[in-house]
């Protein structure tokens, strides 16, 4: 757009005056960080672009384009007190960009030209990170490394890709500076990659929101990102001259231009053709030098992405309809990842066959398509079959997403995207990749570390839900907002521990281990059915009930054991069960169980110490239970059985990653004898015990048991994501009351197990007031009303 001298003149003195009035005040006691300062600027172009918005809408839109340029005249007083002096001596050609770009969104803001203003709001962006970038190095090489520190504050990150991306390798080398264990000039080298690295992401995501925007029309946007998408080749332009050559690199700023001219003047056609040329242009342009590890490790990335395209859109779309959401939204997550991963090794496959490169390139944007517009699953195979056989013939890599290190790994991608839709205020997104990395976690290495390292698999729950040891955690940060820098720490802390865990999993198991924890599922699963299966039983022996009573209570169980193998059967084979819907399935059968043992314990106590305990025992002889009782007893059986069933298979079958059959069989079967003897205790005792302590013994025990589903209930609803999860840092985190109890350091389990205390508490006391009642009518003398 061109500017005439006059609106120049007349804005440069703007600065001028505005630097003058800077130096007359009075010092301030604290200058705003860097950060700040260009956010703030970034926020003011903001509105002054809504400013244009609103004009658009108005009868008289002058208000509003005067509006929109006093903004900018704020954003630009900003720039000169707290960034320009700064940048004017260490980044003077920054400065020079940002000062130009002011004064474009000025004289756009003044003629209501709101894609003009777009894209020199993407332009002013990008010049300030280009000039953060500048003293940021230039300040640690003059050995100021905590100046530096706070100028990396102002810049933008990359969509993870590559694993521990969110340790920061920047903070993290100026922080060994500071520490001495790093030289400035190694530290600077590291940073100038990590930045390269990230705007050059940048850059092609940019190019991608172009392309986006002329194939739906939206001028504003695709202006805008043409502007950005020239600040970020501003800032590796000069890379990019050392790497490509001058002649190349002058072509893409041409190139980079007409974009941006075709983006204003919404010649989509024109812009649509520098954007092929830019991306043929960068195919052979790489920010950072690859090593052979390096390439390796992003080689198994590509493919483990690609492979997973497949995997979780087969599970997420039929019939051309999304039937599980969460399934499909991870399907294009993983095809993004591929497609960025690609773009890094480009250069790399061409190497090895050009027309590898190619034919990938199309693979990718077909699979856009099927993904798009909810194609047979069928098609998606085919495409990703295909291109895991280019990726293997000239990468010489494969992965399996089985593996332990495989679901790591997707963990570090989806928690780092996790940490950029965060920093970038989208705390929505932040939020379903939050739960996609936890079902991940949950599918594969949880149901490992259980049994094998319980605390750390309960530390690492916490990480990702309410919170530990006082500390909250993903879930509730994200649900209040939390700062980013927040959000980053706790999420640090998670990855130590996700380390931890891979570490402890490498390790294997011995053939000794592998029998005990196979002999502690089954018995940590299956006990607690055990007991209410022996209660119950031990009742109908006790009162001698009919023995096809018994019967039904064995078939539901049996029902229950047969239903949780073919549940586990069919969700490998026939239909798709989330991690999300296990966890509703037990949630709601221990729910479940609450109601039934919430009905039997008040049953029992109304037996023993409400009704005529003698009559009672008198006619306990095939009249304690009618059909509709032990239909009940019965339903109680299969509920806590298929509780625990479905996660026992689930979790033998994770069991089968680290150890032999033999020794799983014979954990099995030692704890299953352990299991026996306790049931044969049980009904051994409720023969030899008197009744009445007998049944009071068994009715604590179900109490207590149904206080511990109703927690374990609540837990699964909200690992399933269906119930909120609030930190209450004084209740312990203790294995024993989690599993003993079912008590969690959560506001909503502890509620619900206080309102099924005070449930029975009612119910009891009625009962006892029932029974003062009848006494009382039964003692009355004859005579008295």
């Amino acid at each position: 757009m061109f500017i005439s001298p006059q609106h120049a003149r007349a804005f440069r003195l703007i600065f001028l005056l505005a630097l003058t009035f800077s130096f007359a005040l009075p010092a301030r006691a604290q200058t705003p960080p860097v950060w700040d300062s260009a956010q703030q600027m970034r926020d003011l172009a903001f509105q002054a672009q809504s400013e244009l918005y609103a004009a658009a809408r108005a009868s008289d839109p002058a208000a509003n384009y005067q509006t929109a340029a006093s903004l900018l005249d704020d954003a630009a007083k900003i720039y000169a007190t707290n960034l320009q002096p700064a940048y004017k001596k260490s980044a003077p050609d920054a400065d020079a960009l940002i000062l130009d770009s002011l004064t474009r969104a000025r004289t756009a803001a003044l003629t209501g030209d709101s894609s003009a203003l777009a894209a020199a709001r993407g332009r002013l962006w990008t010049a300030l990170l280009q000039g953060s970038q500048t003293l940021t190095l230039s300040t640690l090489q003059a050995g100021d490394a905590a100046s530096a520190a706070e100028w990396l504050k102002l810049r933008e990150y990359r969509s993870a890709t590559r694993v521990n991306t969110v340790d920061d390798p920047s903070a993290q080398a100026l922080a060994d500076v500071e520490q001495n264990q790093l030289s400035a000039e190694s530290a600077a080298e590291i940073i100038a990659n990590d930045l390269r690295d990230s705007y050059f992401f940048r850059l092609r995501d940019a190019l991608t929101q172009i392309e986006d925007a002329i194939e739906k029309d939206f001028a504003t946007r695709a202006a805008e990102w043409s502007g950005q998408a020239a600040g970020y080749f501003s800032i590796l332009q000069s890379d990019m001259t050392e790497k490509l050559g001058a002649d190349e690199t002058a072509a893409l700023s041409e190139a980079f231009a007409a974009l941006e001219s075709a983006a204003l003047s919404k010649d989509w056609a024109t812009a649509q053709t520098q954007a092929n040329f830019i991306h043929a242009a960068l195919a052979n342009y790489q920010p950072v030098e690859l090593t052979s590890a390096e390439i390796a490790k992003r080689g198994q990335l590509l493919y483990l992405f690609t492979d997973l395209i497949y995997v979780e859109y087969k599970n997420g779309v039929r019939d051309g309809k999304i039937t599980v959401a969460i399934e499909y939204q991870e399907a294009t997550t993983f095809h993004a990842q591929a497609l960025s991963v690609f773009e890094e090794l480009r250069p790399i496959i061409a190497q090895a066959d050009p027309n590898a490169t190619i034919r990938l390139e199309t693979i990718f944007g077909e699979l856009d398509t099927a993904i798009r517009n909810y194609s047979d699953p069928q098609v998606v195979k085919t495409l990703v079959d295909e291109a895991l056989g280019i990726i293997e013939s000239t990468l010489k890599v494969s992965a399996n997403s089985s593996d332990t290190s495989a679901s790591f790994t997707i963990l570090d991608t989806l928690l780092n995207e996790m940490l950029t839709a965060v920093r970038d205020g989208r705390y929505t997104d932040a939020e379903s990749t939050r739960i996609e990395a936890y079902a991940i976690y949950e599918s594969g290495p949880e149901q490992r570390l259980a049994h094998r390292a319980p605390l750390l698999s309960r530390e690492l729950e916490g990480l990702f839900w309410e919170g530990t040891e006082g500390q909250k955690g993903l879930s509730t940060l994200i649900a209040d907002q939390a700062p980013a820098e927040e959000i980053a720490a706790t999420l640090n802390q998670l990855n130590v521990k996700l380390n931890e865990a891979e570490d402890f999993l490498s390790v294997g198991m011995s053939g000794l281990l592998a029998v005990i924890n196979s002999m502690v599922i089954i018995l940590r699963e299956g006990l607690e059915a055990v007991l209410i299966l022996g209660a119950i039983l031990g009742y109908m022996s006790a009162t001698n009930s009919p023995r096809k009573f018994s019967l039904w209570v064995y078939g539901g169980a049996a029902a229950a054991i047969a239903l949780s193998v073919l549940t586990w059967w069919a969700a490998q084979s026939l239909i798709t069960v989330t991690v999300a819907q296990r966890e509703v399935i037990e949630g709601v059968a221990s729910l479940l169980a609450v109601v039934v043992l919430f009905y039997v314990t008040n049953w029992l106590f109304e037996k023993v110490y409400v009704a005529d305990w003698i009559a009672f025992v008198k006619e306990k002889v095939g009249k304690a239970l009618n059909t509709g009782s032990a239909l009940t007893l019965a339903g109680l059986g299969f509920t806590v059985v298929f509780r625990e069933g479905f996660e026992t298979v689930l979790f033998y079958q994770a069991l089968a990653f680290d150890a032999q059959a033999s020794s799983i069989w014979l954990g099995f079967i030692i704890g299953i004898v352990i299991i026996f003897i306790v049931a044969y205790a049980i009904l051994k005792l409720s023969k030899r015990l008197p009744l009445k302590p007998f049944f009071t013994v068994t009715g604590l025990l179900l109490m207590l048991l149904a206080f511990n589903f109703t927690g374990a209930g609540i837990r699964g609803l909200q690992e399933a994501g269906l119930v909120s999860a609030h930190l209450l840092a004084w209740i312990p985190e203790n294995l024993i009351l989690m599993e003993l109890f079912g008590v969690y350091p959560t506001l909503e389990t502890t509620l619900a197990q206080i309102l099924f205390l005070l449930l029975l508490i009612a119910t009891f006391s009625y009962s006892l007031w029932r029974k003062k009642q009848k006494s009382a009518v039964i003692t009355q003398p004859k005579g008295v009303s």
